[in-house]
């Protein structure tokens, strides 16, 4: 496990955040484990609110299940911010646990909001699928020599 409790980022207050400069981002992107825990909660919905100034709202959940107090924690705390973003890279581990459904199906279309600009969903190597408001695509992934799985170069 690569956690510490507490861990330093756990540690962020919204006072220590310097919205000025997130404001003039084009996009704030953040996940969901600086949902776990107090003052950094309050910190990543703070940072949040950048939406307000124009910048778009970027989410990827990145599950962390261990780091939870619980399954269902991690189901609300990581629900609890869906719908203010525009664009989500969710898995489809996550979605599978996210809808408690099968991520192959059309089970990823009960994540969607009329908000989004964009949803991901990876699908390992067999590529990804993305959702508009006006279409959904699916794209193949592919195998290349530079394709790694021991990041050992």
């Amino acid at each position: 496990m690569f956690y510490i409790n507490p861990s330093v980022d756990m540690l962020l207050k919204d006072s220590e955040l310097n919205m000025k400069l997130i404001k003039q981002a084009k996009i704030f992107h953040y996940g969901s484990i600086s949902l776990i825990s107090e003052p950094c909660k309050s910190a990543h919905m703070a940072a949040m609110k950048a939406d307000e100034a124009g910048v778009l709202l970027s989410y990827d959940p990145n599950m962390r299940l261990p780091l939870w107090p619980s399954p269902e924690a991690a189901r609300d705390g990581i629900k609890s911010i869906w719908n203010q973003a525009d664009f989500i890279k969710v898995s489809d581990n996550e979605v599978a646990f996210l809808t408690q459904g099968d991520p192959e199906k059309e089970d990823v279309l009960s994540l969607w909001n009329d908000n989004f600009k964009l949803l991901i969903v990876t699908d390992g190597p067999k590529g990804c699928r993305h959702f508009t408001k006006s279409f959904k695509r699916k794209v193949s992934g592919f195998q290349s020599e530079n394709n790694r799985h021991d990041w050992s170069w």
